[in-house]
């Protein structure tokens, strides 16, 4: 006899889908909820992993299957594939009778947590409850959909920054914010949404030069944590005009390579078009801001630790750093050789700094450049492996800025110094005609002195032939993804960049500075643009591969 008769997994199941339409499902337009533009708290919880048990068949003791199929048909997952934070469904009267998990990937509170990843991928969320002593679970399939790739025309997001009454683009300054909000439309699970009066946020110019270019960088900030386009929820967020490069990819690109380097932290990304009070600017790259977050590149700041071993974020930054009362020497940074390196994280603001803490990071920073130029071990100091996957994208774009700025240091309690993020990737791949930007040439070190971490690193030969190694390794499994990369987005950045060649044309380049290289002036077609990095990149890795002894 079945000791659970059908009458009382009756009266149960009813009152599991009492309020039926009230099953708790993601909103589209809910501010409060945990998804795109929302308001993040620090999660206190994460679900394990799927047990392999099997489900009762209905010739056991338990439900039958068509009891147990009633029960999943109402948490189905809906949506077409995931490009964001997901709110998994639940009954309302019961929200922990369904425990949600996946060997893929995180869910905190009830929320599937959007993952970066290089590519499309289908994984499985395991649904299962627990009813009279035993347990029954199903799977349910879901597509996880790339966000590091260009989006198709019908898909792509659009930030319409509101300025206020009487003001346009070039109300925007750089000595001060100013005070807006955003409406935001883009792919929400393959359904396109708009979010309206996001904020507020205050927004100005960012960029040693690039504010001074006819389309100008941002930098957004808002008030409260908050998700852009699936992008992890912080309050700061950068939009990169990209106005020299005109395939508007070299810094996505890079970003994009990181993600196949262990090593390295790897800034998130997406292409977005911009207007200003529904005045249409251009597309850009929004990306995250370089910064120390819990949601981000996430370093805490141990104030009370009695080494004074905090947590720091260094910049190598332009030698003129202190000009134009940009710092102070002893305060905001210290010099080595001459090179100013910019103490970002912690700030002189932040809770439990000490000037202690300065002392602390400039004497390990000396230790390390001490230690590098009498090739002592330096191996306890730096990190070797990061370093040695840095530099190797920084050499492989010549990037000019490796030994000028933006070149990121970060220093975590108790652990050897690291070269991350990448940033700054504009005028690399053979883009700049004011430097000899050719896929041949050693740039970083070795007859140039341009960077002196990397060029005392080379030193070593144990490390330089590491490097080569790493070299050979990074053609036969990394550059593959990366010249797929730039096939795959061919025909959507074609599409979606359409409207920015408008008003920013391929073949223009004004302003105060223009360090495009000739070639580059004359090309009218955009493909050809990916063509030119595609074979740079392929000339200078054999090159260097030939060249490193």
């Amino acid at each position: 006899m079945r000791r659970f008769s059908l009458s009382v997994f009756t009266l149960v199941f009813s009152t599991l889908l009492l309020a039926c339409d009230g099953l708790v499902m993601p909103s589209i337009s809910s501010m409060e909820e945990t998804s795109s533009m929302s308001s993040s708290s620090e999660p206190t919880s994460v679900s394990t992993s799927a047990s392999t048990s099997e489900v009762p068949s209905s010739t056991q003791t338990g439900l039958s299957q068509d009891e147990q199929d009633a029960i999943f048909s109402n948490i189905s997952i809906s949506i077409t594939y995931l490009t964001e934070d997901f709110v998994l469904p639940t009954f309302p009267n019961n929200p922990s009778f369904i425990q949600w998990s996946s060997e893929h990937a995180t869910i905190e509170q009830g929320v599937l947590k959007f993952p970066t990843l290089t590519e499309n991928t289908t994984i499985e969320l395991i649904a299962r409850f627990t009813f009279d002593n035993l347990t029954y679970e199903k799977s349910f399939p879901l597509l996880i959909k790339s966000q590091l790739h260009a989006p198709s025309v019908l898909n792509k997001g659009h930030l319409n920054i509101n300025l206020g009454a009487n003001r346009d683009e070039t109300s925007i300054l750089y000595e001060s914010t100013l005070l807006a909000s955003m409406d935001v439309h883009y792919d929400q699970h393959g359904t396109m949404v708009t979010v309206e009066d996001v904020g507020p946020l205050t927004i100005r110019t960012r960029g040693h030069s690039t504010r001074l270019m006819p389309k100008r960088s941002y930098r957004i900030r808002f008030d409260e944590n908050t998700s852009l386009l699936g992008m992890k929820s912080a309050k700061n967020y950068i939009l990169l005009a990209n106005y020299i490069d005109h395939s508007q990819v070299r810094n996505a690109l890079v970003h994009y390579t990181s993600h196949f380097l262990d090593s390295l932290y790897s800034i998130d990304y997406r292409f977005v078009d911009v207007s200003f009070n529904g005045v249409y600017q251009g597309n850009y790259l929004l990306t995250e801001r370089v910064e120390f977050h819990r949601n981000r590149l996430n370093v805490p700041f141990l104030s009370q630790d009695p080494s004074f071993d905090a947590g720091f974020l260094v910049e190598l930054d332009i030698p003129g750093v202190d000009v134009g009362g940009e710092g102070q020497i002893g305060v905001d940074y210290f010099r080595i050789n001459d090179r100013p390196y910019v103490m970002k994280e912690p700030n002189l603001d932040s809770p439990g700094y000490d000037a202690r803490h300065f002392q602390y990071i400039e004497t390990y920073m000396r230790n390390v450049d001490s230690r590098l130029r009498a090739r002592q071990d330096v191996s306890q100091l730096i990190d070797i492996d990061n370093w040695i996957d840095y530099f190797l994208l920084q050499e492989l774009t010549k990037n000019v800025d490796v030994g000028w700025g933006s070149v990121y240091m970060v220093k975590a309690p108790g652990e050897p110094l690291r070269h991350m993020p990448l940033w700054d990737f504009d005028i690399s791949m053979g883009l700049g005609n004011y430097f000899d930007s050719g896929p041949q040439g050693h740039w970083g070190w070795a007859d140039q002195v341009k960077n002196d971490f990397f060029t005392l690193m080379m030193q070593y030969p144990t490390i330089k032939q590491a490097f080569k190694a790493r070299l050979v390794t990074f053609e036969s499994t990394i550059l593959p993804h990366v010249l797929t990369w730039l096939t795959t987005n061919e025909q959507p950045l074609t599409d979606i960049l359409e409207d920015n060649f408008e008003i920013w044309p391929l073949n223009v380049c004004e302003g105060l500075w223009c360090p495009i290289v000739q070639p580059l002036l004359e090309v009218d077609e955009y493909a050809d643009h990916l063509d030119f990095i595609r074979d740079f990149l392929t000339t200078r890795l054999a090159w260097m591969k030939n060249n490193i002894v």
